[in-house]
Formats: structure tokens, C-alpha cells, sequence
């Protein structure tokens, strides 16, 4: 096989070459050991592998909806340690998903999603 005719084989692809090859063989009448080589070396290509995406999270924007304000944990639940507060009508950003009450604002900062409301006038963005 010259570099050329390879070249043309790779671009192609095996399988269409092979296909070609036996066709070929069929019309001109070809012998059966032949024609069984040429599938052989294609079914040993090995198959390509492709990367699945990362899935893109979903940010939305909220605001603080009781007068009181709410405290920022640590962990997902109360037995967790405050590690700040957000007041009366304060707005962040948080996943728009949330786990048992409670939304992911960034690394060890959670926030209760019963005392908070999406503002529907941001619309949400996708990390």
C-alpha cells in the first residue's frame, strides 16, 4: 500500500475501506480467504473514546425574606456553625438546586431556602 492510498484509508476510515475491498473482490471474483482478511484488521481498530461534558450548574439569584435576616452555615443544616449572616432583603448568588432546605452558596457556606425567594428579575446563569 503506498503512502498515498494509506493516507486516504485513514481519512476514510477502515471499515468504509474494507467494506470497499470486499465489494470489490465480490465484482471481480475474488477468493473467500480474500475477502475475510480485509474485515479481520478493521474489527481490531480499537474503538475512540470520547470525553463526556461536564454538566454546567445552575446559579439563580435570591433575596433575604424574613425581617429577622438568615445565618450563613457552614454545612447544610443548623447543626452546623454560623459563619455569617445575610439581612432583610440582601441578595446572593446560590445553586439553584437545592439539598433538604438548604442552597449551596460557595465552598462551606449554606443558607436556608425557607426563608429566601428567587428574584425573578435576574435571570439565572449556568457555571
Amino acid at each position: 500500500m503506498t503512502v498515498k492510498s494509506f493516507d486516504r484509508v485513514r481519512a476514510i476510515g477502515f471499515r468504509t475501506v474494507a467494506a470497499s475491498a470486499l465489494t470489490a473482490a465480490a465484482v471481480l471474483g475474488g477468493t473467500a480467504a480474500a475477502q475475510a482478511t480485509a474485515p479481520a484488521k478493521a474489527a481490531t481498530a480499537a474503538p475512540a473514546t470520547v470525553k463526556a461534558p461536564a454538566a454546567a450548574v445552575k446559579y439563580c439569584k435570591y433575596k433575604v425574606t424574613t425581617q429577622a435576616g438568615v445565618n450563613v452555615r457552614s454545612g447544610p443544616g443548623t447543626n452546623h456553625s454560623i459563619v455569617g449572616t445575610y439581612a432583610y432583603g440582601q441578595t446572593f448568588w446560590a445553586k439553584a438546586a437545592s439539598v433538604n432546605g438548604w442552597r449551596y452558596i460557595s465552598s462551606a457556606r449554606y443558607v436556608t431556602t425557607q426563608h429566601t425567594a428567587q428574584v425573578t428579575s435576574t435571570p439565572c446563569q449556568y457555571s
